[in-house]
């Protein structure tokens, strides 16, 4: 059998990013909480994990099992080989067994489910993103992201092996942000049983690895010696995520 081939475009940014616009705030804990909770796992989108088949705009098809999606690009790997694949280059997705089939795609889906089903998905975004400008608290923010996920869950099921590019792209940014949100709330449990500025070492969960690996600049500002400022590993991760949203929102074509 024919290894599959590996491609590693490494390509600029995507041209429609749109800055965050959220405003950074240290979350709010309650006073006296001081008992010990244990590190939550980190919640992982659906796909990842998952065999996922691409097909790039100049006809190449690559496939692989999926390791990381980001606003710009994914990660996958095959015959233990990774490979990193600019989401501009994308032309279609495939998740599961399904081959993405080569045609033009619209520059966006004018499905009236899409339609519904992403503005449905931006509205639990968007309701998150207002709570956090509010000061939420701990409890509150959990509540939240539980409502969240279960909107971007059945977003991402739908679309992402969708044959439409900007539909899969969607799903994508969907889940990656997702699970920005998650890490940062597995953070905010390590906060509990300190006083003050809490620090976390890279070692106390493997959100905290993830979003160091992933993100040199949110490490590079959460820095203080060997640990690193949970507050603003929680900061910046909300910030990542609402950069991953406002591109989603501008690729779907929906207004704020």
């Amino acid at each position: 059998m024919i290894k599959a081939l590996i491609l590693i475009l490494f390509t600029g940014i995507i041209s429609s990013n749109v800055p965050a616009q959220s405003r950074k705030k240290h979350p709010t804990q309650k006073p006296g909480a001081k008992k010990t909770t244990p590190a939550e796992k980190p919640e992982t989108p659906p796909v990842i994990g998952s065999n996922v088949s691409i097909l790039t705009r100049n006809g190449d098809r690559v496939g692989g099992t999926l390791l990381e999606l980001t606003a710009f690009s994914i990660r996958l790997k095959s015959d233990d080989l990774e490979s990193v694949i600019s989401l501009d280059t994308v032309a279609s997705m495939a998740f599961g067994d399904a081959t993405p089939t080569k045609g033009q795609s619209p520059a966006a889906p004018s499905s009236a489910n899409f339609t519904r089903d992403v503005e449905t998905m931006l509205a639990a975004f968007q309701s998150l993103a207002s709570e956090l400008r509010n000061d939420t608290g701990y409890t509150e923010y959990g509540r939240q992201i539980t409502d969240l996920k279960r909107a971007a869950d059945r977003f991402v099921v739908k679309y992402g092996s969708s044959e439409e590019a900007t539909e899969s792209r969607c799903a994508a940014l969907a889940a990656a942000a997702l699970t920005d949100y998650s890490w940062a709330r597995t953070i905010w449990t390590l906060k509990f049983g300190y006083s003050g500025n809490a620090a976390v070492s890279e070692t106390d969960s493997p959100a905290v690895a993830d979003a160091l690996s992933l993100y040199s600049d949110v490490r590079q500002s959460a820095a203080g010696g060997t640990k690193f400022s949970a507050d603003k590993l929680i900061n910046g991760l909300w910030k990542k995520a609402s950069e991953k949203v406002d591109v989603l929102r501008s690729l779907s074509g929906r207004s704020r």
